[in-house]
């Protein structure tokens, strides 16, 4: 009986000390915020990728596809990927999603459609950003919001990419907000739009907003590349 009652004591003895240290534990453990170690930094961009992730030299040749808006037109992504030489084409843009990846794709046969969402600055100076583009065989800025494309991408490695891919004979082209960045002046939306009547009756209007030195193609010099131009109305009323 002793013996027993004398087991049952060391027992209970370790059961509290054990209760005791897990309580201290417990009471030790960091409460508050996550530490920002382990915290995921926004690194100002998205990256999609339908094919080939890697890198693949092809022969290109220079054009330029300027789309209005509105609408996706076959023949004319099918004649940039002729241009591409079958590599990798490669789609920039703001905002949105990667539904360029899919549709490109099934229209001719090409290494691999990549999609960079870049939405901030340092996003356009990512290096893993940087060399997707420069290493392009074709380029499409989709549409969105060109201030956007401003405000984020100009003056930034990102653009000296997108000039550098013109200068190497890259078939680049744009739809609505990317078609507006194409040509030496640019409408860029940065307080919003501006209607035909407003522009009109006040040419100093503080929504007409132009900038120029974005991007270098020789073609589109003293030229300003305006989207959607009959839905909205654009040659005044």
């Amino acid at each position: 009986m002793g013996k027993k009652f004398y087991l049952f004591f060391i027992d209970l003895i370790l059961i509290l000390t054990n209760l005791f240290f897990e309580a201290s534990c417990k009471k030790e453990m960091p409460t508050g915020p996550t530490p920002p170690s382990e915290i995921i930094p926004d690194i100002g961009y998205k990256y999609y990728c339908t094919g080939n992730q890697g890198d693949v030299n092809t022969f290109t040749t220079a054009g330029f596809a300027l789309m209005g808006g509105g609408g996706d037109v076959d023949e004319a992504f099918r004649w940039m990927i002729q241009r591409s030489g079958g590599g990798d084409f490669v789609v920039i843009r703001a905002s949105g999603t990667d539904a360029y990846n899919p549709y490109i794709n099934q229209l001719g046969a090409v290494d691999s459609v990549e999609t960079l969402i870049i939405y901030s600055r340092e996003g356009t100076e990512n290096q893993f950003v940087v060399e997707k583009v420069r290493r392009a065989e074709a380029l499409f800025i989709a549409g969105g919001d060109q201030a956007d494309y401003i405000r984020f991408w100009k003056g930034m490695a990102l653009n000296e990419a997108i000039n550098f891919l013109i200068n190497r004979g890259v078939p680049v082209g744009g739809s609505s907000a990317g078609l507006a960045v194409l040509g030496e002046f640019i409408f860029a939306a940065l307080n919003g739009t501006v209607y035909s009547s407003e522009a009109l009756d006040n040419p100093y209007n503080f929504r007409i907003t132009l900038e120029t030195n974005f991007l270098y193609i020789p073609v589109l010099r003293r030229i300003i590349t305006d989207s959607h131009f009959a839905q909205r109305i654009v040659w005044g009323d």
